[in-house]
């Protein structure tokens, strides 16, 4: 089948700001136990325990990550303990391979964390009403709000009850190895069409211009549907808005993407090696990823550069998305929510601990911790930069539907355009089989 050209009113272009100006609009908004401007109130902080002969609270803390997560952690929670002496946590980590199976499990039997680090699409299979987790909102006297934005705390915010605090952004954005496409006499793609010309030069040298994995295909097909037919895919997390004939444009296009070299066949999977192997020009990652793919880059004595979210330039809806990194959480039924939550407000806000976290789960959102990132020169500038591209244009980028990351939906989407360009379906064969599948777990 062909496609169409779509003829619109293009929509605003993406920017960055200046840092220190950046800074500035960071607190100009803020929201507070009843959800006013709280900018002209002194912090409010509370001690728990007035009584220094009162016996210690015991509460949990849970998270994934690697070994360097689990070291400043734990550092982190002996400076929390130094200076609440009354309150000690009991950490409890695993490596992430298998995380939410086990997050899951103790969730439905009630012996998860006091204090939780979750995933963003956890909040709507947890806690589809707002109930599955402590309402934020009604801790206020302990969580430094004011330094997170009203449309921050909007993301963990289900039926007006504040269930998690996102710790960073994300999105995802390409990373190119500028130097290479210089020697093609290629500019940095910012539309389709310049991103299938880059394909189509860099083919003759064996190389595609991307890696990714399934979920950032998914994404990608995603942007380019809802610029194309100019509305969105998902209108929420059980409703899909589009047609099987108009997901057989997405299956198409999705096939042309590899058949074509703009992404390397996200079948086989990519390695970093695959940069320096010539395989790759670039990496379509998580911005809080970006650093790290930069850095493979650089070894290889190329010139990584941040790429622009592709568009349709006459598009009036930008396809692209974004979401937290992670979030902290508070158990619904935590014994003692009072010092949990000073120890969220530590995790969050605390200049400190921001020292040794760095930008290890992302830019922080945090105006306090960001402000302590970039007073000792600790912000990685393209993590930086990353966050300022998407963080100022939140009302072009939308916020992410939980399903668009379901690991499951982009294996079975994934699945279907390999069928679908290995001859076992027709591309109508395939959108009716991956509608059919959506509705079903809708």
């Amino acid at each position: 089948m062909k496609l169409k050209k779509n003829g619109k009113n293009m929509f605003r272009k993406f920017f960055i700001l200046p840092a220190g100006f950046a800074l500035l609009l960071f607190v100009l908004f803020a929201s507070g136990c009843t959800g006013k401007n709280v900018l002209d109130k002194a912090p409010v902080k509370k001690i728990v325990s007035q009584n220094k002969k009162e016996q210690s609270v015991r509460i949990s803390y849970s998270w994934w990550g690697n070994d360097n997560r689990t070291v400043y952690t734990l550092k982190g929670i002996e400076l929390f303990h130094s200076l609440n002496p009354n309150i000690n946590v009991f950490p409890h980590s695993d490596l992430w391979a298998g995380y939410e199976d086990k997050f899951e499990k103790a969730f439905n039997e009630g012996t998860n964390s006091d204090v939780m680090q979750i995933n963003f699409d956890w909040l709507s299979k947890y806690s589809p009403d707002g109930n599955g987790f402590y309402d934020l909102n009604t801790l206020c006297e302990y969580i430094d709000f004011y330094n997170f934005t009203s449309s921050d705390l909007e993301y963990g915010t289900i039926n007006g009850k504040l269930n998690a605090i996102p710790i960073a952004f994300n999105s995802v954005i390409p990373v190119y190895n500028k130097t290479v496409l210089d020697e093609h006499h290629l500019k940095v793609p910012s539309t389709w069409d310049e991103l299938f010309y880059a394909a189509k030069v860099l083919k003759k040298d064996g190389m595609s211009v991307l890696g990714m994995g399934e979920k950032h295909f998914f994404l990608l097909c995603i942007a380019w549907f809802e610029q194309y037919f100019s509305k969105r895919l998902f209108l929420d997390n059980k409703t899909i808005n589009a047609s099987a004939e108009e997901l057989e444009y997405m299956f198409v296009f999705a096939s042309r993407l590899i058949k074509e070299n703009v992404v390397y066949p996200v079948i086989r999977g990519f390695e970093a090696a695959d940069l320096k192997n010539g395989k790759l020009n670039g990496v379509f990652a998580w911005c809080n990823e970006s650093s790290k793919f930069a850095t493979y880059i650089e070894l290889i004595e190329g010139q990584p550069v941040l790429g622009s979210f592709i568009t349709i330039p006459s598009a009036t809806e930008s396809g692209w998305y974004i979401k937290p990194v992670s979030m902290y959480a508070i158990k619904k039924d935590c014994k003692h929510p009072a010092e949990a939550a000073m120890f969220v407000n530590f995790l969050l806000n605390n200049q400190e601990f921001a020292l040794m976290q760095q930008n290890e789960k992302g830019v922080p959102l945090s105006n306090k911790s960001l402000t302590a990132l970039m007073e000792h020169g600790k912000l990685e500038s393209m993590q930086y930069s990353s966050l300022m591209k998407i963080r100022f244009n939140s009302g072009i980028i939308n916020q992410m539907v939980p399903i668009m990351e379901n690991k499951d939906v982009n294996q079975v989407f994934l699945d279907n355009v390999t069928d679908f360009i290995d001859g076992k379906k027709t591309s109508a064969e395939a959108a009716r089989y991956f509608e059919n599948y959506l509705k079903g777990k809708m």
